[in-house]
């Protein structure tokens, strides 16, 4: 399993939202570029961006757009505000290894023939109800319905984030992390992440191939340093 470092990023500042609301938000006064470089000196492999600009409607930033080209040695992964398949298009024309959404909650269908291999499903969880938008509005699906419709296309990745725990550094949400990897996917668990010992769990999960924690690095619950993170930042995923 693989620690992946998240970047949220609102108006081009890095910044987490507590249960991703928008007045409960942490700015940091590192740049989203000098964090890159930190994580990339600490051996991360993999990144996962987040365009909370975009997530809540507004128009996409174009901040972190160069990184793919700019930073070679590390894959990233961008989710908020792709809506439609020609947004999903755009960003892995860009060179971004994966995108994350919510388009397959919404709109399963617009993404068949798209490389499976390149979509992540986002499946942001509120109880048995997947959330989008900004983690706004509900799913009209049951997310049992939701997983058959991604399967059936041939999508297997997800990121499961338990809304209840994102930012809270209260540990990952395990019960709905085991859930949707039980249902036959290959999981990015999010949200909740305090430290090196909450990973333990999670590699025990079947189907559990990552692990997203972004406050806990920012803020140094997880070290850079420790050779036991720079292990966990070069796991496969």
């Amino acid at each position: 399993m693989q620690l992946i470092p998240s970047m949220d990023l609102l108006q081009g500042r890095l910044v987490r939202l507590r249960h991703g609301d928008r007045k409960q938000a942490t700015f940091y006064d590192f740049t989203p570029e000098g964090w890159v470089e930190h994580l990339i000196a600490a051996g991360a492999r993999r990144i996962h961006l987040v365009d909370l600009d975009g997530a809540f409607g507004g128009p996409r930033q174009g901040t972190f757009t160069t990184f793919p080209a700019r930073f070679p040695q590390v894959r990233f992964q961008l989710g908020g505000g792709l809506r439609d398949r020609g947004a999903i298009e755009g960003v892995l024309a860009l060179g971004f290894d994966a995108v994350v959404g919510t388009l397959a909650v919404e709109q399963p269908s617009a993404l068949r023939g798209l490389p499976g291999d390149r979509i992540v499903a986002a499946l942001d969880l509120k109880g048995e109800r997947v959330v989008t938008r900004g983690w706004q509005a509900a799913s009209a699906c049951a997310s049992t319905d939701v997983f058959e419709a991604l399967l059936t296309l041939g999508f297997d990745r997800a990121l499961v984030t338990d809304v209840s725990r994102d930012g809270t550094l209260e540990g990952p949400g395990l019960e709905a992390v085991a859930w949707v990897a039980r249902e036959g996917f290959r999981v990015q668990a999010s949200g909740g992440v305090k430290d090196l010992a909450d990973l333990d769990p999670l590699t025990m999960l079947p189907g559990v191939v990552g692990a997203i924690s972004g406050k806990a690095l920012m803020e140094g619950f997880i070290a850079l340093d420790d050779p036991r993170t720079r292990a966990a930042l070069a796991g496969g995923a």
